[in-house]
């Protein structure tokens, strides 16, 4: 039970008539010690109160489940400007992407810095404790709000680019300390870019993350050089004449160009064969699934039962608030719970909590409650009767109906 964490600030106690750890089976009955910000025991409560120091107090939070700070694979939190602007569901890719452009195209300067500011507060609301945050530089530097964690992703753009260097915003540099540079996807970056990228990624251990198989247009575009990708690389003045059509899917086509491995994110994934997915799991790649996002813009229904009988690490995201409701991924799990009523609701609880947290390189730190995380936690509701086999199913419901509160979210 003892991590080595040494008790340095004031200890506490937390007791629920539940302990949700996720990555590890639940206790009824159980209780999580704290101090400066991080776990340092969890299991039943009269184990851990035996291991507490003196003076430590006791907060009881009931009828409740202590269940970990949610993790957010894929978000873009500057786009919180165009929360409710856009109407879904949309028909399909080309006339979400115009109205986009339109929209964004009608903001002032401050867009990103203010939706990066209204963003973080709203996901933070939600039960969030980290996200995998994209910006295309609006939004690159770290923010004052403590109490939420982004891994800044910096999504570059440039298909008739022929370098990492070129992609770069001008006022932008990168380091080993600041945003993790990442293609936004096969259409919209040329091949260099990607490689380029991660190779970048590669020698640091960092995570990879890209849009993959999101809409029918990015598949046809890569089988036959047409449709609306070119012709939207066209009118933006960005398609490279020199270019010619691999004549494959966008999985076989990063894996020709290497950039599949277990470090990997692969973002939507909604238009994959069979092939592909057999691909993704041989090269251990995660999977991030955004499902309302893809009923909402009419890309289709990712295969989320697929990946996780091959036993990819599958992971729920929101999106932006360009293409969903919301930013609450107890609702995206929700969504999921009936939408996919073959799915455990255990592995469901995975894909918001320990599995995104590992696929954004930050286990055991974050998505988990054990000795040496962060203290993050929620107190979920729970409902008279629950028992361990519904205890997943019950965490989901009271989620999604906001019964639940933070706990800690004291840095350490």
């Amino acid at each position: 039970m003892n991590g080595p964490w040494k008790i340095a600030q004031q200890a506490e106690i937390h007791r629920a008539e539940w302990l949700a750890p996720v990555s590890a089976p639940p206790v009824q009955n159980g209780a999580v010690l704290t101090s400066g910000g991080r776990v340092v025991a969890a299991g039943p409560f009269q184990t851990v109160k035996k291991e507490c120091p003196a003076g430590a107090r006791t907060l009881d939070h009931g009828r409740a489940a202590l269940f970990p700070a949610l993790v957010n694979a894929h978000t873009h939190l500057e786009l919180f400007a165009l929360k409710g602007k856009i109407a879904f569901p949309q028909p399909g890719f080309r006339q979400w992407i115009t109205l986009l452009f339109d929209l964004r195209a009608s903001m002032g300067k401050d867009f990103a810095a203010e939706g990066l500011r209204l963003g973080e507060q709203e996901i933070f609301s939600s039960g969030t404790g980290l996200c995998g945050d994209i910006t295309n530089g609006g939004a690159a530097a770290r923010s004052g709000f403590q109490a939420l964690e982004r891994r800044i992703f910096l999504e570059l753009l440039g298909f008739n680019l022929p370098s990492l260097e070129t992609a770069m915003p001008p006022d932008l540099q990168i380091d080993g300390a600041g945003p993790i540079p990442v293609p936004h996807s096969v259409y919209s970056v040329s091949s260099p870019i990607i490689a380029e990228c991660k190779d970048w990624t590669r020698a640091r251990g960092l995570p990879f993350t890209m849009h993959v198989a999101e809409h029918f247009e990015e598949i046809e575009f890569l089988n036959g050089g047409k449709g609306f990708c070119r012709e939207l690389l066209e009118r933006l003045g960005r398609w490279d004449p020199a270019w010619k059509p691999p004549g494959k899917t966008p999985v076989e086509y990063l894996d020709r160009l290497g950039v599949l491995d277990s470090n990997t994110l692969l973002v939507h994934a909604v238009h994959m064969s069979d092939s592909d997915w057999a691909l993704a799991a041989t090269r251990n790649c995660a999977v991030v699934f955004c499902p309302r996002s893809n009923r909402n813009l009419g890309a289709g229904r990712p295969r989320i039962e697929k990946a996780l009988s091959l036993g990819l690490d599958c992971c729920l995201a929101t999106d932006s608030l360009a293409s969903n409701l919301d930013l609450d991924l107890f609702a995206e799990a929700g969504h999921v719970l009936y939408s996919y009523p073959s799915i455990d609701p255990r592995k469901i609880l995975e894909m918001i909590t320990v599995k995104p947290a590992r696929s954004l390189g930050r286990a055991g730190e974050f998505g988990c409650i054990e000795p040496g995380a962060k203290a993050n936690m929620l107190a979920v509701a729970v409902r008279p009767g629950v028992n361990e086999s519904s205890l997943a199913e019950a965490l989901i419901e009271s989620g999604k109906e906001g019964a639940w509160k933070w706990v800690s979210n004291s840095p350490g």
